[in-house]
């Protein structure tokens, strides 16, 4: 009975304290109504004057005041990004995908985000795990795919790469066949670093079957062959590279002109360089071909080479390869030293390739940039040949 009329009274007690607290509640939320809108027009300001960084913590602050503000959350997540608060950013991303009470076009938009997080911070492995989670959304299974193919790009996970892209060719009719040889060209390469030159020439097999018109592809076959002791069919790779793609010629001619000297065929080879030198003209060429021509006929002989192409296209390189020649045959002529060295130093400069993409330069060639991610941008000439 006592038990009852304790009963009896609590519950008015509550129904008054649960009023009470609805009053303060409301009062709060007014408040909030009046200071949400003045913070979110700081925000937008802050953005409309280029100045992103100043932003967040007006939307900070809305988003505290109103929870259920999904696409600000979006919004904010993108400046912590793009500030370099992978952290924050992350945390508020993963907070999102954990959502029950989100609408699932949200919660995929948060993924999306997610791994561009990761990405940007350069955890490619959780990247991996978050482009796999929205390849079984139809709607981003595309776009999952592609981010994908740049982390095992990136990651050089071969492979998978060829893997990824076979599925893009089928799925999205995309021609990836150059950048497929490509990815079997570095399996080649790396299997080359392990003395295992039968499993190279698979891979090149499967590049050239996959673009027969590949330089990359004929020139990496070439060298597995002649690793393999086939000096002829190296020769018949390489000439076919030098005749599909006569652009490719500086990478190859070199290797040319060795194969037929070990044959026994060292005339061709002089008469070889000799056409490369009139013929292209670039730095590249005249330095596979001086060094050869130095030492097969003589530093005069070269020199002479030097200078009938310097008449005909005068570059700096040519300049300083003449004066190198000339140091080498005058060893104690000190002024003769003194220039050759200044016009090596200067030269470096020039020593770059540019990416036709990008513009990202290099010191070396490359087929693939690593500024754009972008393959077969490197025009085979320095940039000094290209201007």
């Amino acid at each position: 009975m006592e038990s009852e009329l304790w009963y009896l009274v609590l519950i008015p007690v509550l129904f008054a304290a649960g009023w009470w607290a609805r009053g303060l509640d409301a009062g709060e939320r007014e408040r909030n109504s009046r200071r949400l809108p003045e913070a979110y027009s700081r925000g937008v300001a802050m953005l409309m004057s280029d100045r992103p960084d100043k932003a967040i913590d007006p939307f900070i602050e809305v988003v505290r005041l109103d929870p259920e503000l999904i696409e600000l959350h979006h919004v904010l997540g993108t400046l912590f990004r793009r500030r370099g608060e992978f952290e924050r950013a992350i945390k508020l991303h993963n907070h999102l995908v954990n959502r029950e009470d989100i609408p699932e076009e949200d919660r995929v938009k948060a993924l999306q985000a997610l791994g561009e997080d990761y990405m940007t911070a350069g955890l490619f492995d959780r990247a991996e795990e978050t482009y796999r989670r929205l390849l079984r959304n139809p709607t981003e299974h595309l776009d999952a795919l592609r981010a994908l193919l740049k982390i095992y790009c990136i990651e050089h996970e071969w492979t998978s790469a060829i893997d990824v892209s076979r599925q893009l060719e089928v799925q999205a009719g995309e021609n990836l066949a150059s950048e497929i040889a490509h990815y079997y060209c570095e399996l080649a390469e790396e299997a080359v670093r392990r003395k295992d030159f039968e499993l190279a020439d698979d891979h090149v097999r499967h590049a050239l079957e996959k673009c027969p018109e590949s330089p990359r592809a004929g020139i990496a076959a070439g060298a597995v062959a002649l690793s393999l002791g086939n000096a002829e069919r190296a020769l018949r790779c390489w000439n076919g590279v030098m005749k599909r793609t006569p652009a490719y010629l500086p990478l190859v001619v070199g290797r040319v002109a060795d194969a037929l000297d070990a044959l026994g065929r060292r005339d061709e080879a002089v008469v070889l360089l000799h056409k490369a030198l009139a013929d292209n003209g670039g730095a590249d060429v005249m330095e596979e071909a001086v060094k050869r021509l130095a030492a097969w006929e003589g530093l005069e002989k070269a020199g002479e080479s030097v200078v009938e192409m310097l008449a005909r296209r005068p570059s700096l390189s040519a300049f300083s390869t003449m004066m190198t020649l000339r140091q080498k045959e005058r060893p104690d002529d000190e002024e003769t030293k003194l220039l050759a060295t200044l016009l090596q130093r200067h030269g470096r400069r020039f020593t770059k390739y540019q990416c036709s993409n990008c513009g990202f330069l290099a010191s070396s060639f490359s087929w693939h940039c690593l500024g754009c991610g972008a393959w077969d941008s490197f025009p085979p000439r320095r940039i000094e040949d290209v201007k």
